[in-house]
């Protein structure tokens, strides 16, 4: 029989027996290849495009909930359960239909309670008057991956029927929705976007990568799951070697903080914390994204072909739409409807405050008679209006001065320094024993001719 029509059928029985919002319905229909879960409708296990040959668990068993906080009740026991077999549940609550409603998804291992998901609660609240929903799906996190896997599109089809009952009941209107989902909850985001027509937002927060990468849009978050989707990537090194997250672009645009692939201050993670030694990168995402909310630095971004090109400063302009903001603020540089997988890159620092503010630094070395090729490292101080920014290394490697070439570098600051009206370049000659290019070379000097500098706002490319 049709899946398809199996799941009309069911549903029809479920709206017989009044129960058109139940999960279950009692109504479970299971012909090997394809389950079926009531007014869930029903998923099939041995589709090619789904490569697990895993049905997900049942929504009884993966325990959904849904906990909505407001600034009415904003604290952390205050909040109020949302069932959809029990409608009364959802009218009688205090969701604002008119508003913005958030909705934020953990991921594996997790549950909607942990410390990051109330932190984020409370930033969504301060920043705005939102309804905001946290999603427990813990049952069904802290099982086998592959099994935690396929329950995410149970879970993805359980937040579907939820804002289709805060539409039917209350009239609220699926593109004032915003769903946040970290790891597999980013997919179970997407999940939930491909069952409803026009979701305003998702935000992927460094999504899962074991199942989900380079697998057809189906499998994974995409951007036809939303109106906009807007990623972060902090861990996009392979699983082989401990990388959690994708690589691959999924959204409309596509952040890749300090590259993607590893973060500043996780190698320095205490071994003994073991969780964070093994998922620090994977959790800056979230980190970035809470910071972000209520941050007076925008977390401004460059549109760029890679990284490399980015950090020598190629990219740094935000003339013709050349910047974005990752994390909340995303949606404020949406490119045009038909544009996916616009990539971003930026830096940031390696501890709370993350954010941080770029300058482009042009370097043009003098040609003159006794300058020579010099090997070392540079190191800058950038003096603005608002104070200076301190020492800071422009390569953290030796590199070599050519005479007459010139370079570009990417620095970052905490601060807001202003306008730049002075910098101080300091020269450390490489002296290892150990490099031979060194102590080969003939003496002589290198001159710096010119010292530009710039912000993105005043680039034009």
């Amino acid at each position: 029989m049709n899946s398809n029509l199996i799941s009309i059928l069911l549903a029809a029985a479920c709206l017989c027996s009044g129960q058109a919002f139940d999960n279950e319905c009692d109504a479970i229909y299971d012909d090997g290849n394809t389950i079926c879960y009531g007014y869930l409708g029903c998923f099939e296990k041995n589709n090619s495009i789904f490569t697990l040959d895993i049905f997900p668990a049942s929504p009884d068993r993966i325990g959904t909930s849904f906990r909505l906080f407001t600034r009415e009740n904003k604290e952390d026991n205050m909040f109020q359960m949302l069932t959809v077999q029990n409608v009364i549940t959802i009218t009688n609550s205090r969701f604002i239909p008119s508003k913005e409603t958030k909705i934020v998804v953990h991921g594996y291992i997790s549950n909607g309670y942990v410390p990051w998901i109330m932190t984020m609660k409370n930033e969504l609240l301060k920043a705005g008057d939102f309804n905001v929903i946290l999603v427990d799906w813990e049952k069904g996190a802290n099982v086998t991956y592959n099994q935690a896997t396929a329950n995410c599109r149970v879970v993805g089809a359980e937040i579907a029927n939820l804002i289709t009952v805060l539409e039917v009941q209350l009239g609220a209107n699926v593109e004032n929705f915003h769903i946040i989902g970290h790891s597999l909850g980013a997919h179970i985001s997407g999940y939930a976007g491909e069952r409803l027509h026009k979701l305003g937002r998702i935000t992927g927060l460094d999504p899962a990568e074991p199942n989900f990468q380079y697998k057809d849009k189906m499998v994974r978050l995409d951007p036809t799951d939303a109106t906009f989707v807007d990623v972060i990537h902090t861990d996009g090194k392979s699983i082989v070697l401990l990388g959690f997250g994708m690589i691959q672009p999924v959204g409309h645009v596509d952040f890749y903080p300090n590259g993607g692939l590893s973060q500043p201050g996780c190698s320095t993670v205490n071994i003994l914390d073991q969780y964070n030694y093994v998922a620090c990168n994977h959790l800056r995402a979230i980190e970035y994204f809470t910071e972000s909310i209520n941050s007076a630095c925008p977390y401004q971004a460059y549109k760029c072909q890679s990284y490399a090109d980015f950090e020598r400063g190629a990219c740094m302009t935000c003339f013709g739409g050349g910047c974005g903001y990752m994390g909340f603020y995303a949606d404020r540089a949406k490119p045009p409807s038909d544009t996916t997988n616009v990539i971003y890159f930026l830096n940031t620092g390696s501890s709370n405050p993350f954010c941080r503010y770029h300058y482009k630094i042009k370097l043009s070395s003098g040609n003159y008679s006794d300058a020579v090729t010099g090997r070392g490292q540079l190191v800058v101080n950038l003096m603005g209006s608002n104070g200076q920014q301190g020492q800071q290394h422009l390569t953290y490697g030796n590199i070599d001065i050519e005479p007459g070439e010139t370079y570009g570098f990417v620095v970052t600051s905490r601060n807001d320094i202003g306008t730049v009206n002075n910098a101080t370049v300091t020269w450390h000659e490489s002296s290892s024993l150990l490099d031979w290019l060194t102590w080969s070379r003939p003496s002589g000097r290198i001159y710096i001719d010119k010292l530009e500098i710039f912000t993105a706002d005043s680039i034009e490319m």
